[in-house]
């Protein structure tokens, strides 16, 4: 066990980051199991609507920060990174192994929110004065604040070590850059950018809550917009963090069905990685439409978050391309991939809806915005996670499993999670706020077909953990991975890495 604590070894370090990102990421699954249960009848399941925001809270912050992030950055980049530049390692081992344990504390300190005290009620944007001494004065805020704090740290660290990493062995011009490297640079460069605006936010409000600073109360003079505006310079890029390495996996998974060494577009494809993680540090504040800024302001991001579509569409239509410029394999690979395409289409469609500045004020914090950020983020982001667990652990953990578990994950996580999230549109289309646990009961038909989505998506996932297999005879092969040069095999020989290299 004290190898495994103290270990600089960057397989060893991802598989921490991949197992744990997969434990969270059941709490933060039956996290909204029991909110679906609760709304499916009023106090049906949760009768104190205090615990039931603490459940909407907890599961967003653990789907962002410790299911998501560690496990299509931390994992993904660690495994990987290394065998792409023809390294034996980091640049900085023991930063690496230092940001995991740090994560790890952070993930203990968000548990402590709720053992040693009430919860907190907030949401996971922590609104001020929602957040703020009185209405949230216990010390779970306290708890929560300093867990984002370890978890910003965590990953400001690991950045700056895919960072110096990616610049100091890539031995290609950055034009001829794999995509999984260039949407993890850009991932780099937009978590170095954002999160110390908001370790800034979170300071202040702990300041606000602990010594009556009042930055973010407007008694004291002070601004609660100036929160929201400096958490969502956060939170919008935070979408793009979790969303492009699944573009990446995608455009991988395409090039191991085609056999190709790059997937078609793949100028087209950077470019659009690149202006996505630019633009979206610019529209921060279409989140804010009806916190009553000028309409000349409202227009400028509603302008600037339907050019973020252009990028996408080329990234869309390049991969549908793909299904026609070569020969691909026909497993259930390839379904997942059309599955990824349509359910990030349907997110985006809704998306344009809700950039329009003025339709916005009619469906912000309704279920509408649910539904979008959930086909859009969510099903894109564990899509990828899905991808990952068929194309990279049969190689990483020799972990496989059959077609036909695969095509039964694909069914039921499908018709699942359109069954779920679906039916949130037509709720926000109606008028219907989210964060309410009771409401009237003509809203509750859609609310019966949510809950039988959801359980749909807890058998795909029992279904994959119950049907995998344990094998060796997985050939320990990288070629797939669009141009990567060599196979790289490596072993611990006093305490040092040793380098194997193979001609592909």
């Amino acid at each position: 066990m004290l190898i495994w604590f103290s270990s600089t070894n960057h397989r060893e370090i991802a598989s921490l980051y991949f197992w744990l990102s997969l434990a969270i990421g059941f709490i933060a699954f039956f996290y909204s199991v029991i909110m679906r249960l609760s709304l499916i009848w009023p106090y049906s399941f949760c009768c104190n609507g205090d615990l039931y925001l603490n459940f909407v809270t907890l599961h967003a912050i653990f789907m962002i920060f410790f299911f998501i992030m560690p496990f299509s950055i931390g994992g993904l980049v660690n495994y990987m990174l290394p065998l792409y530049l023809n390294c034996a390692d980091m640049v900085c081992p023991r930063l690496n192994n230092l940001s995991f344990w740090l994560l790890f504390f952070a993930l203990m300190l968000s548990f402590c929110s709720t053992i040693f005290a009430k919860g907190v009620f907030s949401g996971w944007t922590m609104y001020p004065p929602l957040s703020s001494y009185p209405y949230s004065s216990s010390i779970s805020g306290d708890f929560l604040i300093f867990s984002l704090h370890f978890a910003g740290v965590s990953s400001i660290m690991s950045s700056i070590n895919f960072l110096v990493t990616i610049f100091s062995f890539s031995s290609l011009d950055i034009g001829q850059w794999p995509l999984f490297i260039i949407a993890q640079t850009t991932v780099a460069f937009l978590l170095v950018i954002s999160l110390p605006v908001l370790a800034a936010a979170i300071t202040m409000l702990l300041f606000d809550r602990n010594f009556s600073t009042g930055f973010f109360s407007n008694v004291t003079s002070g601004d609660a917009i100036l929160y929201q505006h400096l958490f969502w310079f956060f939170g919008h890029p935070e979408v793009y963090v979790l969303i492009l390495p699944a573009f990446a996996l995608l455009s991988n998974t395409l090039c191991f069905l085609g056999n190709s060494k790059m997937p078609f577009g793949y100028l087209g494809l950077s470019i659009a990685i690149i202006a996505i993680g630019l633009m979206g540090c610019i529209v921060w504040a279409h989140h804010m439409f009806t916190s009553g800024m000028d309409l000349d302001t409202r227009v400028y991001f509603s302008f600037a978050t339907l050019i973020i579509g252009v990028p996408t569409g080329i990234k869309i239509f390049s991969w549908l391309y793909n299904f026609y410029s070569c020969q691909l394999i026909y497993t259930p690979l390839y379904i997942w991939v059309l599955g990824f395409i349509f359910l990030f289409s349907i997110g985006g469609f809704s998306g344009i809806v809700l950039a329009n500045c003025h339709i916005n004020a009619f469906f912000h914090d309704t279920y509408y915005v649910i539904a979008h950020f959930h086909y859009v983020l969510s099903l894109g982001a564990v899509m990828g996670v899905w991808l990952s667990l068929f194309l990279y652990f049969p190689f990483f953990f020799k972990i496989t499993s059959s077609y036909f578990t695969q095509m039964v994950c694909f069914g039921t996580f499908f018709f699942g999670a359109n069954l779920l999230f679906f039916p949130l549109h037509f709720l926000g289309f109606w008028g219907l706020p989210r964060h309410y646990m009771v409401y009237d009961p003509n809203f509750y038909c859609f609310s019966h077909l949510s809950l039988v989505g959801i359980l749909l998506i807890f058998v795909s996932v029992i279904w994959f953990f119950a049907h995998v297999q344990f094998t060796d005879n997985v050939k320990c092969s990288f070629t797939y991975l669009h141009e990567l040069p060599i196979k790289v095999c490596y072993y611990l020989k006093d305490n040092y890495f040793t380098c194997l290299k193979f001609k592909s």
